[in-house]
């Protein structure tokens, strides 16, 4: 019989890391928990556990920025395609309808649907499915800039285009989003900071543990404008 594979935490253990940083889309797994049941020092990025410290993106504040810009380009009938359920997912959710509230416009629940992040094919589907509609949206938001590459695709597959029919509003600000024809429309993740901030953390847990505190630390990011939502008149 082979061995047994290492779980994470044991491999962490035996290979006496000091530290360990978690970034990862499923935060659920028994792997993840182990490692932050154990004694090793943790930080997290864009996930909270009560007992760690968490590096998060404002995702809250992003979407409110993109829902503002949508809003003052006369967008009202506004369709917003989720991520898979995580806690990043819900707080953008939830950033999305409070930041429509805010601006007075009405939060139609037949135009939130249940994509994946980093799907494209995914998000095809769930956009062929919005174009479909006798009143279909006149912006939708995708899951993310990858993803909003299957959102295109069934635009253009339906003999539309981007902005003149359909406006599309991603999420991270990726190299790739700029590279689109048109330019998306985005919310610039500073990663950079989010993964320096993580390091700083970590490193401070590792060397003062006594004096450490656990915290929900919050970076912000910025909006590109692009060129794939248009003015309504």
């Amino acid at each position: 019989m082979g061995r047994q594979k290492m779980s994470t935490y044991e491999h962490c253990k035996y290979r006496n890391v000091d530290g360990v940083v978690i970034a990862c889309t499923d935060f659920t797994t028994q792997d993840v928990y182990e490692v932050i049941n154990g004694d090793i020092p943790v930080v997290t990025i864009d996930h909270i556990f009560d007992c760690r410290t968490a590096i998060m993106s404002n995702n809250e504040k992003g979407i409110e920025e993109l829902v503002n810009y949508v809003a003052d380009m006369g967008h009202k009938r506004i369709a917003y395609i989720q991520g898979n359920r995580s806690a990043v997912a819900d707080r953008r959710l939830a950033g999305f309808c409070k930041a429509c509230m805010n601006r007075g416009i009405e939060v139609d629940s037949s135009l939130l649907l249940a994509g994946d992040y980093h799907n494209p094919e995914k998000t095809y589907e769930m956009t062929k499915e919005l174009i479909a509609m006798s009143n279909r949206p006149t912006c939708i938001f995708m899951p993310d800039d990858y993803s909003s590459m299957g959102g295109f695709n069934a635009i253009n597959d339906s003999g539309l285009s981007v902005p003149e029919d359909i406006s599309v509003v991603g999420y991270d600000g990726i190299a790739y989003s700029q590279l689109l024809s048109p330019k998306l429309t985005t919310y610039l993740q500073d990663t950079a900071a989010i993964g320096t901030e993580a390091a700083k953390q970590l490193i401070s847990l590792i060397e003062n543990p006594q004096t450490t505190f656990t915290e929900v630390i919050t970076v912000d990011g910025r909006l590109i404008e692009g060129a794939s939502v248009k003015k309504l008149k």
